[in-house]
């Protein structure tokens, strides 16, 4: 998530991320989120949405940016609630006693334990942990090389300090996992091991009766499949050909301009900007505001796409679980 506005959009700088299943947070608010989140913990909730504010892919008033260079700290592998057996990647000597810290690296995965249930994060097998500074990159996931059933979470050790923003890009993409995950979508080894092979996409993509997210074909009934098919249908071939822009391109802005200009024609349909980006992004950033918004009582599109996740007793469930350990943790 991001406060600092005229440094977000370089989270997309290469939008063939979307195809590997990495998101990167960052998160923007458009009136939807005015008010609190039914009576449970009003304040914190709103403090969390609040930090979800901005337009990501305005361009207006940015310009000579030099993206910040990322670096990997540690990788964990989990077990249960914990994580153990640290291995270190090579960073800069200025970041060796970060890399070290324990209690540091730790942090990150407490608040994700202390606001997911473990009965719904079991498919999580590796924390990593990095920094590309503070508020630019805060979260990522990604499947497994090996076994593409299971995740990866990332964390920038930087942005603990920025709670609001943090949790609520968590919650952004712990919704990949819960859309993308095995039981959703059929893993495939193939993609998670070459994943910018357009051609290779193209091939899965035709052979998929159903929805294609990029890392593989959803089931049919799939969280991902029904909300693609019930809010993407009319506006798909328009958003295809802005998303054309971003393949080959060495200057983005064309690419970020158009996704805007599709924002504003579609408004009433996304809960903010960065939900144009991909369908796999939209449903994740619908579920962080269903999770920490009151539930709208309009009929427009982008209020429809919140509504949604009301009609899965489970995810109903979840949300409360989340937001009862928001509340009751010492995050």
């Amino acid at each position: 998530m991001k406060k600092n506005l005229t440094f977000i959009f370089v989270l997309l700088a290469v939008g063939l991320f979307i195809l590997l299943g990495i998101v990167l947070g960052r998160y923007a608010s458009n009136g939807l989120a005015a008010g609190t989140s039914d009576a449970v913990c009003t304040v914190t909730t709103t403090e969390v949405i609040a930090s979800a504010q901005g337009d990501v892919y305005n361009m207006e008033g940015v310009s000579d940016y030099i993206e910040p260079e990322s670096y990997y700290l540690a990788t964990y592998a989990v077990e249960g609630d914990a994580i153990a057996d640290p291995t270190y990647a090579t960073a800069p000597s200025d970041l060796k006693d970060e890399q070290k810290d324990l209690a540091l690296q730790s942090e990150g995965w407490k608040i994700f334990t202390d606001l997911i249930p473990p009965e719904n994060r079991q498919m999580v097998a590796q924390f990593n942990t990095f920094t590309d500074g503070y508020s630019n990159t805060l979260a990522a996931v990604d499947q497994t090389k090996d076994d593409p059933s299971q995740w990866i979470l990332e964390i920038d050790v930087a942005d603990l300090q920025d709670k609001d923003s943090l949790i609520f890009t968590i919650i952004h993409e712990y919704a990949h996992i819960l859309t993308l995950n095995a039981s959703q979508v059929t893993p495939d080894l193939e993609i998670v091991n070459d994943p910018l092979n357009l051609s290779l996409q193209e091939s899965k993509a035709a052979a998929c009766q159903n929805y294609f997210t990029g890392t593989g074909c959803s089931y049919e009934g799939s969280y991902i499949d029904d909300f693609y098919n019930r809010f993407w249908l009319d506006v798909n071939d328009e958003w295809k050909e802005v998303d054309a822009l971003q393949y080959g391109a060495e200057d983005l802005t064309p690419y970020y301009d158009a996704l805007y200009n599709f924002y504003e024609t579609h408004k009433d349909q996304f809960v903010d900007d960065y939900a144009t980006t991909h369908p796999t992004e939209d449903i994740a950033e619908s579920f962080a505001y269903f999770v920490f918004s009151p539930k709208p009582t309009g009929n427009s599109i982008k209020e429809q796409k919140i509504v949604f996740f009301y009609e899965y007793t489970e995810l109903v469930e979840l949300r409360a679980n989340i937001l009862g350990n928001l509340c009751t943790a010492s995050l």
